[in-house]
């Protein structure tokens, strides 16, 4: 079972949680203020350098010597949080709680004290609270973390994954949010597949999922297996042709004259004489002609792609493409201006945009559509050394000969 790192804790909890109570502690009638002020003191130096056993035994002292202050509690309660102490932190938490039922964040460092001993149902009800009404951004997050274990742990897949959802959206880059979430993620569309397998061995359904899962994997063979038995089980079924023409294509290796990239036509062809608003079909058939030299044809498919699908960048931008090739730099503009709305960072577009500034003799323009090119180049550069390209669903438009160096 993965744990919440306890050394965060002290990043929500600790700095003004107590600081009020604090004063409160030495200002009561109690025999030596002075003592208590020391203990005090010395208990918050060794906290905040980490110096647990020491700041342990400081507030044992005060807990003894002031047993009515809720804050010298929590504070206890903290200490032990933060060295792993978990089942010893609950006590002196609740009595915090009992002591003073209003101090901040207490409640949750007891939920989270509870979650990590494995008392899910009673942690729940204030983890909840604090992750969905907490404007402390740390606390949020790693009350969240232990709710998406909990959720895990008592087989509540879909309300971990609702959480998880939530997490990747307020901590879109956070290393351990990305961790336990890719992991989540992963693991309930594996639990997902196998339910299909159960309930529908032979339906299209579990089919489709084996071949996309396969083409993920680069496995063609398997993967054009399996979407023809999804053709031979329901011949009119939307979307599968261009899948078996994806696979043929990738197959293909940049090949047309072969019989992967022929046969890849006829499935394209295929899936748009039974939908002809499929925009991926027109658009890969598209592509082929543009790449066969028939621009005339790729700019009427290209056009019926975009028809169908406004903001289609890729579409969008091999409608720009054909008609740069055709002498009409003008009429790309509009196109590389909205796929470029798209996508900021389409290399392809912002080059094309060059190439129709120049065209039309506007220098000022040309230069800023490299300059433009330049950014976006370097950005994908970066992008494509943190992380690998995933697979697309269409052919990506891309520069031929590397465009500008």
């Amino acid at each position: 079972m993965w744990r919440v790192k306890p050394r965060l804790a002290r990043l929500a909890v600790t700095g003004a949680l107590f600081q009020a109570g604090m004063g409160r502690v030495v200002a009561q009638q109690q025999p030596d203020p002075a003592l208590l002020q020391r203990y005090a003191a010395d208990g918050e130096r060794a906290l905040a350098d980490g110096r647990y056993a020491e700041a342990q035994q400081a507030y044992e002292t005060l807990r003894q010597l002031a047993p009515g202050t809720g804050e010298v509690h929590a504070r206890l309660g903290l200490i032990y949080f933060q060295q792993g102490r978990y089942a010893e932190a609950i006590a002196p938490l609740r009595d915090a709680l009992r002591l003073k039922p209003g101090l901040p964040k207490v409640d949750a460092l007891l939920a989270m004290s509870l979650s990590e001993i494995g008392r899910y149902e009673e942690a729940l009800p204030a983890l909840k609270k604090t992750f969905s009404q907490s404007s402390d951004t740390v606390l949020q997050r790693m009350t969240g973390l232990h709710l998406q274990r909990i959720h895990t742990a008592l087989g509540r897949d879909r309300d971990a994954v609702d959480v998880a959802l939530r997490l990747s959206r307020l901590f879109p880059d956070d290393p351990e949010v990305l961790y336990h979430s890719g992991r989540l993620f992963a693991n309930f569309a594996y639990l997902q597949t196998m339910r299909l397998a159960a309930v529908a061995p032979d339906s299209v359904w579990l089919h489709q999922a084996a071949g996309e899962a396969n083409e993920s994997l680069g496995l063609h063979e398997a993967a054009l297996r399996e979407y023809r038995d999804v053709v031979r089980l329901a011949p009119r079924r939307p979307g599968i042709q261009v899948r078996i023409g994806r696979v043929l294509l990738t197959r293909a290796n940049g090949d047309m004259t072969g019989d992967d990239a022929r046969e890849a036509r006829r499935a394209f062809e295929a899936e748009l004489a039974l939908d002809a608003t499929n925009a991926n079909a027109a658009y890969e058939l598209a592509e082929m002609e543009r790449k066969a030299g028939a621009l005339e044809r790729a700019r009427q498919l290209f056009a019926q792609a975009v028809a169908q699908h406004a903001t289609f960048d890729h579409a969008l931008v091999g409608l720009a493409r054909t008609l740069v090739a055709l002498g009409r730099p003008a009429e790309a503009l509009p196109h590389l201006r909205a796929a470029l709305d798209r996508n900021p960072d389409s290399e392809v577009a912002h080059y094309l945009m060059a190439q129709a500034c120049q065209a039309l003799g506007d220098t000022v323009g040309q230069e800023k559509a490299l300059a433009a090119f330049a950014r976006a180049r370097a950005r994908t550069a970066q992008r494509t050394a943190l992380a690998p390209q995933t697979p697309r669903d269409v052919t990506p438009q891309q520069l031929e000969g590397g465009g500008p160096r």
